[in-house]
């Protein structure tokens, strides 16, 4: 008696999910809107009207002793891969090593490393972020930390 009632109970649970007035409708189109990318205006005004997703361009890898000053830097190319309002997913083109120290194996970036870029320090040109690298390592060298 015991294994008839737990037939017919499962039998019940498995019509009852086959219910198409249960279900969502064969064919029923659910509306989908994307989320506008659009930068703020802070990153708009320091990067530029250029920046789209896909588009290959250069940031800064830039290596920091521990008072914050600026010790190297590299400028390191870059895809835009997605841009919301307040940072955009960067993936790494190339890899640049700083520095190595003893324990670390990585003073750097590797090709394929992902972040979300939200200060806005990219360029669109090697030369214009070679440019930028070269002022903030002159300002470091002039007094000694500097401060964006």
């Amino acid at each position: 008696m015991k294994q008839l009632f737990s037939v017919i109970t499962l039998a019940a649970i498995l019509l009852s999910g086959c219910n198409p007035s249960s279900s969502k409708k064969a064919g029923e189109v659910y509306e989908y809107e994307e989320e506008s990318a659009v930068l703020n205006d802070d990153l708009q005004q320091r990067i530029g009207s250029w920046a789209e997703e896909g588009i290959i361009c250069y940031g800064l890898v830039v290596l920091v002793n521990p008072d914050g000053g600026y010790e190297d830097g590299a400028v390191i190319q870059a895809r835009i891969l997605r841009i919301k309002s307040d940072s955009i997913r960067m993936k790494s083109l190339e890899t640049i090593n700083l520095a190595e120290v003893e324990g670390c194996t990585k003073m750097g970036i590797s090709a394929g490393d992902k972040w979300w870029e939200s200060e806005g320090d990219l360029f669109k040109t090697r030369e214009e972020a070679e440019k930028y690298l070269s002022g903030i390592l002159e300002k470091k060298e002039r007094s000694g930390k500097f401060t964006l």
